[in-house]
């Protein structure tokens, strides 16, 4: 699978449960794909006007296709992400949190230094003692050619969504 197919396959596969947009410029950095989804949670107690409690989860997800990956290149991604979090992430009251997931689309091969900075790589920001939430950075970079994917530990729990290659 090259990785056009595979970026077009995961559009899909967003625009079931995401809000999306193809080939957008944000925050100065050209996107193939963003992709937003938000959730609000609450409980009532008889009438709907009888909130018990609200909290809301958001995730951005930024797909982005390098041709050649290097640690330059996954280095400005990351601080991209980190600008990212600055931006568009809203603590307030019933934040609870929020994803922001960048994946990296490349078909050369990774190398061991970007295997290891991909998997120490690490960026969670809690919001007025956590009362306000937080937020979590998930990084995985995807060579579909070889079927491999490297993500940081907190993108483990996402990775089935992005591991398609044997349904095409």
């Amino acid at each position: 699978m090259d990785s056009k197919s595979y970026i077009n396959y995961l559009y899909d596969r967003y625009c079931i449960y995401y809000n999306t947009n193809r080939n957008v410029n944000i925050l100065n950095e050209s996107i193939d794909i963003y992709a937003h989804f938000n959730d609000v949670y609450g409980r009532t107690l008889i009438t709907q006007k009888d909130v018990i409690d609200m909290f809301e989860t958001n995730e951005h997800c930024y797909v982005k296709k390098i041709e050649n990956i290097d640690m330059s290149s996954i280095t400005a991604f990351t601080e991209f992400l980190k600008k990212a979090v600055d931006e568009f992430v809203q603590p307030k009251k019933d934040h609870m949190c929020t994803y922001i997931t960048g994946v990296l689309v490349t078909e050369c091969p990774i190398d061991e230094n970007i295997t290891q900075y991909v998997k120490k790589f690490k960026h969670s920001k809690s919001y007025f003692f956590s009362l306000h939430g937080w937020s979590e950075i998930r990084l995985l970079v995807v060579d579909p050619n070889n079927k491999n994917i490297i993500t940081n530990r907190s993108a483990k729990k996402v990775i089935k969504f992005y591991n398609f290659f044997d349904k095409l």
